[in-house]
């Protein structure tokens, strides 16, 4: 009964070692992921909803509540996923434990063929008989494989060879490879953080904005402060943007120092933080009456522009009442456009100038925008990659195999492999024919 059980229970695995299976599978990880690379991932409802609406769908059916209802805003944590990677690692450690292992076990037993139809059967063979030289022959042939870096075994009259077992072990390697890169993104997949934070120089901050969190991430406790932000120009425009960072322990001591620009992150225990976007958020004025120092916001024109606008009240001897002027500041240059109530443009004016006698523009405070991302599973998923490409070339390398049969009347030779067969060929025919020629045989 127990035997009838363990003999069900193999048959459903082997089910999962089919090719078909596993290229069913794998398209339909494809698919899916195709959806992950064109469609914004973990982004908010109100942004699909604005890309993506009902009246004007893509390959009219991609709408927004079809997005949302699949969950392809964040396919690549979606229970259905995950259970087509499990089912991709089920299939392949299913071949590997039913049909890779046995193969290579298989590979390295001693097959002694002696027997006429077993070389009838090689792709290759050749039967050298009633041969006066034949009884030197035998040592020949072995001096010359040997040379060849075979494996050579010998029982009675008969002996076996083979070399590049490797290449029978690569197919389960390659499987394993495979299984760490699954391993490692599912892994990865509820093991993970992403947060948006917006700075101003000279903060001291912790993580807690994260856009998203996965199921059993748990938020470390970093302390990291912004020293400075610039920016750098070339021919008047932005060329590159930065931002440099320390990270502290729990005293305030710094840990680690580093300048970051766009693809020049700081890494820090698996925590990458990456420049993502910078804005001015206020500028800090000195009013010359009674040397106070003051804050004023600065408001962005528009939100795909470098502009922002803030105002200053200045009092003047002709009136009680303030006069509003408007200060316009264009990219991180250290200088403002002065318009006054109306709109009509006065000035322009550098950090550290007196504005109209009134106030000393004594600096303009940045912002720098972080992306800081944490994903333990990237290791993992490297080193998968790393020997899916090792094991890949080494799966290409053929098996081969020889068998000599020597009997009183007869010498037979027969080859075998398993890749690069019409090399084999004209090896093995070069080599016949260097024999014939060496023991003039007929």
């Amino acid at each position: 009964m127990k035997l009838l059980n363990f003999q069900k229970s193999l048959q459903i695995f082997t089910k999962f070692t089919n090719l078909k299976f596993a290229i069913f599978v794998l398209i339909l990880i494809a698919i899916s992921s195709s959806f992950g690379s064109f469609i914004e991932q973990d982004q908010p409802t109100s942004f699909y909803e604005l890309n993506y609406p009902l009246n004007k769908p893509i390959y009219g059916f991609i709408n927004y509540k079809f997005i949302l209802f699949f969950g392809f805003d964040h396919v690549y944590r979606t229970w259905w996923f995950l259970f087509l990677l499990l089912l991709l690692a089920i299939s392949l450690i299913s071949c590997t434990i039913i049909r890779q292992f046995p193969l290579f076990l298989g590979s390295k037993n001693f097959f002694f063929k002696n027997q006429k139809k077993a070389f009838l059967n090689l792709p290759f063979f050749v039967n050298f008989s009633k041969t006066r030289n034949i009884y030197f022959l035998k040592e020949f042939v072995l001096l010359k494989i040997q040379s060849l870096n075979f494996y050579i075994y010998q029982s009675k009259n008969v002996t076996y060879a083979y070399k590049g077992l490797v290449g029978r072990l690569s197919p389960i390697l390659v499987h394993f490879s495979l299984i760490t890169i699954l391993s490692g993104s599912s892994f990865g997949a509820f093991n993970n953080f992403k947060v948006q934070e917006i700075l101003p120089k000279g903060q001291v901050f912790h993580i807690q904005n994260p856009i998203n969190v996965g199921l059993f991430t748990n938020i470390p406790a970093v302390n990291l402060r912004v020293n400075d932000f610039w920016v750098e120009y070339q021919k008047s425009k932005i060329h590159q943007f930065y931002s440099n960072l320390s990270i502290l322990d729990n005293y305030g001591n710094e840990i680690k120092q580093q300048t970051i620009s766009v693809n020049n992150p700081l890494k820090y225990k698996s925590i990458d933080f990456y420049q993502s976007d910078w804005n001015l958020i206020a500028i800090r004025a000195k009013k010359e009456s009674d040397q106070r120092i003051y804050e004023y916001p600065l408001f962005s024109i528009k939100s795909d522009v470098k502009s922002w606008v803030t105002w200053l009240p200045i009092m003047e001897n002709k009136t009680n009442f303030p006069q509003i002027y408007t200060l316009v500041f264009d990219h991180l240059q250290n200088t403002c456009l002065i318009y006054d109530q109306e709109g009509k443009f006065i000035t322009v004016q550098n950090t550290g100038d007196l504005i109209l006698n009134t106030f000393q523009l004594l600096d303009i405070i940045p912002s720098t925008g972080l992306l800081i991302k944490y994903d333990p599973s990237i290791p993992i998923i490297y080193l998968g990659f790393l020997l899916l490409m090792i094991t890949t070339i080494l799966s290409y390398l053929p098996y081969t195999q020889i068998w000599i049969v020597n009997q009183s009347k007869s010498f037979w030779i027969g080859a075998t492999t398993n890749r690069g067969k019409i090399q084999l060929e004209i090896e093995f025919e070069n080599f016949i024919r260097y024999i014939e020629k060496k023991f003039q045989i007929i």
